[in-house]
């Protein structure tokens, strides 16, 4: 288990809701799980993909919300658990539920059906940047942050989207700062990100809800500052996550 992590690593060493991440950090993301993937895994993705690049794959639930035929995916993005509770498992469409159909569908034996297969990657490259968006397992009473109008740099926005996309752009998150970062992670930060129970990864994110929350009306740059590193360590995890997945359902 211990040549796996260490060889996981060096791998990334090398070079209604808004959306979660934006495409920015969607694309991260997608980026830091393919440079983790063995080429063996790697290959059958692609194949199963397409002509679709990993990153377009990890927008592509986005790229279809204003189309009606996919409304459905809509609650998919999100689960809701209001402060002070804990979550409790249904069988309602959201988040965690989605993410663990995609899994097993990835799991399944025998022949796989190429489009099957293909509509579960997307969901999953997707669904694993959104669960580790702290907003995206927020609270109904103001849609995961949508709601909360805030003034951000000299411009109105809501809560929402400045975690979704504007600390990113403007604190200048890049996949070089994700990648250095998966290598100064200690060990026991390294071998909890190798769990694959997505409730554990949601549960993660609610805990970071309440430095979310602590503003006043005004985003000011110290909450940019401190929150950067934040985002900075989800898309990481994601990442990480997102190539554990892969590995784990492509290896043969």
């Amino acid at each position: 288990m211990k040549k796996i992590v260490v060889f996981l690593f060096l791998m990334c060493a090398l070079p209604s809701f808004n959306y979660a991440w934006g495409g920015k950090g969607h694309k991260i993301v997608a980026i830091i799980a393919k440079n983790c993937l063995d080429k063996q895994v790697l290959d059958s993705i692609q194949k199963y993909l397409g002509v679709m690049s990993f990153e377009d794959a990890s927008v592509w639930m986005d790229e279809v919300r204003g189309e009606q035929a996919y409304d459905y995916l809509k609650p998919w993005h999100y689960v809701n658990v209001e402060k002070d509770k804990t979550y409790v498992k249904t069988k309602d469409p959201e988040v965690v539920n989605e993410i663990e159909i995609a899994i097993s569908t990835l799991k399944e034996k025998g022949v796989r059906d190429k489009d099957r297969i293909n509509f579960a990657l997307k969901v999953i490259f997707h669904l694993i940047g959104d669960i580790h968006q702290p907003l995206h397992c927020g609270y109904a009473e103001d849609k995961g942050g949508n709601k909360i109008e805030v003034q951000y740099m000299g411009k109105a926005s809501n809560l929402h989207k400045v975690w979704d996309s504007e600390i990113i752009e403007d604190a200048g998150i890049t996949l070089n700062d994700c990648l250095k970062l998966a290598n100064t992670l200690s060990a026991n930060e390294k071998k909890k990100m190798q769990t694959n129970h997505v409730e554990v990864w949601m549960n993660e994110a609610r805990e970071l809800l309440p430095e979310v929350y602590n503003f006043e009306t005004k985003i000011k740059q110290d909450y940019i500052d401190k929150n950067k590193p934040v985002i900075e360590k989800q898309l990481v995890r994601a990442g990480i996550r997102l190539a554990m997945v892969l590995n784990e359902t492509f290896k043969r």
